[in-house]
């Protein structure tokens, strides 16, 4: 007969050779998730994958500001 402890040496390694190659995986899995995503922001392809300055027709503008003021109104008007 074992010992107790010896066996629960054993069963721990085996857990952790199984979460290290686990670790493994989802690691590779990320990197090439990254890969996947830095080629589609430079593709033309997934134009929703690209950068909000690089999205924008004529660019953000000087303060990248999204309001616009509207220069047609007349005041006291409707906008």
């Amino acid at each position: 007969m074992t010992d107790p402890h010896e066996e629960k040496a054993q069963e721990l390694e085996k857990e952790a050779d199984f979460l290290e190659k686990g670790g493994k995986r989802v690691e590779s899995m990320i990197k090439e998730t990254r890969e996947e995503w830095e080629q589609k922001k430079s593709s033309n392809q997934a134009p929703g994958a690209t950068s909000r300055e690089d999205a924008a027709p004529g660019g953000l503008g000087e303060d990248g500001d999204d309001s616009a003021e509207n220069v047609d109104a007349q005041s006291g008007g409707p906008a």
